[in-house]
């Protein structure tokens, strides 16, 4: 297997997001922030490698979604925004449970009637790569029918 079949492999990605994404969702669980030197890089790279998976138009649809969640919700986390852009290109899969992970939460909140509290996004989006790994995982270990 060469590398950019490696780089193609959506289970390779899924467990690379879940290496890149738990220093961010330690780091949010503790401060409810994310440094810029783990979510910088990640934004940077999703780019060029969005183009070469053909997730471009999703991830340029995150980065719509999330550049106007900032501006209509100032309280929204730019370094989860930064982290969605980053799974949209490299493990949509893990970006769609995360994203539901976190709704679920918000709703929770919303029910229980705790506005203006702040979830470590870096944490549900962590927990959304990590689903989606072992998914295809599992998905890799069923044999193909020759």
């Amino acid at each position: 297997m060469n590398l950019l079949d490696l780089v193609r492999d959506p289970l390779f990605r899924s467990v690379l997001m879940v290496i890149w994404l738990l220093p961010c969702a330690i780091q949010d669980r503790r401060t409810r922030r994310v440094s810029n030197w783990l979510t910088v890089p990640l934004f940077i790279v999703a780019w060029p490698l969005a183009l070469l998976t053909g997730h471009f138009a999703l991830t340029f649809a995150v980065f719509v979604g999330v550049y106007v969640a900032t501006k209509l919700e100032p309280r929204a986390g730019a370094a989860d925004g930064k982290l969605m852009v980053g799974l949209a290109a490299f493990a949509p899969l893990a970006l769609g449970i995360g994203a539901v992970l976190e709704m679920a939460v918000f709703a929770v909140l919303r029910w229980r009637k705790q506005r203006g509290g702040s979830i470590p996004g870096a944490f549900w989006l962590y927990l959304g790569a990590l689903s989606a790994a072992i998914v295809l995982f599992t998905v890799y270990l069923v044999p193909r029918p020759t």
